[in-house]
């Protein structure tokens, strides 16, 4: 666990607001479909909506998986939460991605996948990645400071990392950073050593 159930949390309440069409990418059919718009409030940031679509069937069905979205963003770091406007939510089981550069932030999730995630007590930590494709990937992920950062950290702290460098080096560094600038000892003593190792440059950017 990187982010665990007891850490801080900035969540205050979810509503259900209304049915209307909106873009839902994602869904294998059309791009913009009906879905049920939830509010989400948080103490320190503005609100957060959550549209689900309406393949849920009705508004008690789509809530549980709102309200799980809802509380892990809670837990986001402030400037992560401020750069999402909303969340897509689909039935399913599909992975989860980001629109890092769209006008207003959002990623988009699947409830077959969010039960998955929670068994494995991981959601807060995919919600984590995905909010910061939105929150860094146009501004930093091919910025100088952090292409520096990543010559002279010269490891990757992931195998998706090294796969994918322009992409999701970010997002899986801004983990391990996050746990490591916020929650020192949280990770294991072994792998603590090693992300200060491997990453140090990216974690001063990221700091």
């Amino acid at each position: 666990d990187f982010i665990l159930t007891s850490d801080p949390n900035a969540f205050q309440s979810l509503s259900y607001l209304t049915f209307q069409q909106k873009e839902m990418p994602g869904g294998g059919g059309g791009l913009f479909a009906n879905a049920y718009v939830f509010r989400s409030t948080y103490s320190n940031t503005g609100p957060v909506e959550v549209w689900a679509h309406s393949s849920f069937g009705s508004v008690a069905n789509a809530q549980p998986y709102a309200q799980l979205l809802a509380d892990a963003m809670g837990k986001l770091p402030e400037f992560a939460r401020e750069e999402l406007d909303h969340v897509v939510l689909h039935t399913g089981d599909g992975n989860f991605f980001a629109e890092e550069k769209a006008e207003n932030g959002f990623f988009v999730g699947y409830s077959q996948r969010i039960n998955t995630r929670v068994s494995n007590h991981d959601l807060e930590e995919s919600v984590f990645h995905e909010s910061m494709h939105v929150a860094l990937q146009t501004d930093h992920a091919t910025s100088p400071g952090w292409i520096q950062a990543q010559q002279n950290d010269g490891s990757f702290i992931t195998e998706y990392a090294e796969d994918n460098p322009t992409t999701e080096d970010q997002p899986e560094s801004a983990l391990f950073a996050y746990a490591v600038i916020n929650y020192p000892g949280r990770l294991p003593a072994a792998v603590e050593t090693a992300v200060n190792n491997m990453i140090p440059n990216r974690i001063a950017y990221l700091r």
